[in-house]
């Protein structure tokens, strides 16, 4: 370890002599910060130690200084997307795909919880020929990444909460009189609580973006599907703000 001020650096040694430490690193420590009154009795070499010497030392000499200890570094990634849905967690009786455009905010720290993240997505799922649906969903989610490289990330995604605003067109059947059956247009909107998983991989291909594939809703422990098999894939771009 060695310690700097101004121009002056000097390393801390502890030499053992006839099987005792000589603990010179305490002199060397008392004279680099000989302008405050702090004791380095208490100090030992170690990491922690010294660290919390020096920050003491510091924060006497300077009211502005802040522990960089208590310091998160936060940053974040914009990504846009594209794919396609089948709606499993809508009514689409004719299992008819659609495609969907969206974009996400992800919050994320290179220095505490590395695997973790959270985001908000937004999504348009545009309405098929054959199934007159189409939704605008705001969701909030968390991402935890099970392989966390460098360049390569392969995480899961659990979306918690929603609040989709939808458009659907449906026919109501007189099996009387087909000529009488009516098509009745509804705008609504939702809050869900989904509680819904999904996968995804990112590849990094610019210094600042990644490349991403996701497999999205596979599961929800609080919505019913529509007893097909989800199908719900998108292909994207983030790149660090």
């Amino acid at each position: 370890y060695f310690i700097s001020r101004n121009e002056n650096i000097e390393e801390l040694i502890n030499t053992k002599e006839n099987g005792k430490y000589a603990e010179q690193y305490k002199t060397t420590l008392q004279t680099f910060t000989d302008d405050e009154n702090i004791s380095t009795q208490r100090v030992n070499l170690t990491l922690s130690s010294l660290q919390e010497f020096i920050i003491t030392y510091n924060t006497l000499k300077d009211d502005d200084f802040q522990d960089p200890r208590k310091q998160i570094s936060v940053n974040s990634r914009l990504g846009f997307f594209g794919g396609i849905t089948n709606l499993v967690y809508t009514a689409n009786p004719g299992n008819e795909t659609a495609p969907l455009l969206g974009a996400e905010w992800e919050i994320y720290s290179d220095e505490t919880l590395k695997r973790h993240s959270a985001f908000v997505q937004f999504r348009y799922v545009f309405e098929s020929e054959e199934y007159k649906y189409s939704e605008a969903l705001i969701s909030l989610n968390y991402r935890f990444k099970i392989i966390n490289l460098s360049d390569f990330h392969f995480y899961v995604d659990t979306e918690f909460i929603n609040l989709n605003f939808y458009n659907e067109n449906y026919i109501i059947i007189d099996t009387e009189n087909p000529l009488n059956n009516e098509e009745i247009n509804r705008k609504d909107s939702e809050l869900n609580f989904p509680i819904s998983f999904g996968v995804g991989v990112a590849y990094k291909i610019t210094p600042h973006g990644f490349l991403t594939f996701s497999y999205n809703d596979v599961v929800s422990l609080a919505e019913d599907t529509n007893g097909e098999f989800p199908i719900d894939f998108t292909l994207g771009y983030k790149f660090k703000m």
